[in-house]
């Protein structure tokens, strides 16, 4: 896909400058980028994110499988701390078909880490088929770039301030957790990724949480436990 596909043109027919971190080698995006006239790439290792478009916005890219995985590993909300701390504008980008069933991970869950990511830490969530789709979005980034003045982010010092709250949020995603529970789960294990991973007999140990609702959760979760085997 190509400008004269779109209608989009850099501005007097110059190259929109990409950035594109070293992991994203191999990828089909990266390829149709090369074919594409628009942009004026270099691979790089980025501090985070996978594209930077114009020095302006940074684009973290997901497969829809990877997407639930992070949330599992705590990954997702590890890499949006980081994106909120640049001064570049930051979004998420989804791209694939959506699998029929992810395992361990409700589709509620997804759901959750999807609100979250917007209202916690301000970062939209956009979607795309498949990587045509993708560098089509990249196009209309690098367009609109050009009207991003300023930095308008969040400063760091409250985004620290305000960590327990973001954790706690995507907690009351999970089935009959509220306010004061997830904020239990969060004294008692730590973090939201030790949530994730503990089995229902732990869960229950925190007050407030019976076994019906331990059960719904590792459900939601998924019961599979890693052995060790």
């Amino acid at each position: 896909m190509t400008s004269m596909d779109t209608g989009l043109l850099p501005p007097n027919h110059m190259k929109w400058k990409l950035r594109v971190d070293h992991r994203e080698r191999g990828s089909r995006l990266l390829e149709l980028i090369g074919e594409c006239k628009d942009f004026d790439t270099q691979i790089q290792t980025l501090q985070a994110g996978d594209y930077l478009v114009n020095d302006r916005i940074i684009v973290e890219r997901k497969s829809h499988h990877d997407f639930a995985l992070s949330i599992i590993d705590g990954r997702l909300f590890h890499q949006a701390a980081m994106l909120t701390r640049l001064p570049q504008r930051a979004l998420v980008l989804v791209e694939g078909p959506k699998p029929e069933m992810i395992p361990r991970v409700h589709p509620n869950a997804l759901k959750g880490a999807v609100l979250s990511l917007a209202v916690a830490w301000r970062l939209p969530v956009v979607f795309s088929r498949n990587p045509e789709e993708s560098i089509l979005l990249l196009q209309i980034l690098a367009e609109q770039s050009q009207a991003i003045k300023g930095r308008n982010r969040i400063p760091f010092g409250s985004i620290h301030k305000h960590r327990v709250r973001r954790r706690i949020f995507v907690l009351q995603a999970l089935p009959g957790v509220g306010q004061k529970l997830a904020t239990r789960f969060l004294q008692e294990f730590g973090s939201v990724e030790k949530v994730m991973q503990a089995d229902e007999s732990k869960l229950e140990g925190v007050p407030g949480c019976g076994a019906r609702k331990a059960a719904a959760i590792r459900a939601v979760l998924g019961s599979e436990q890693d052995s060790g085997d």
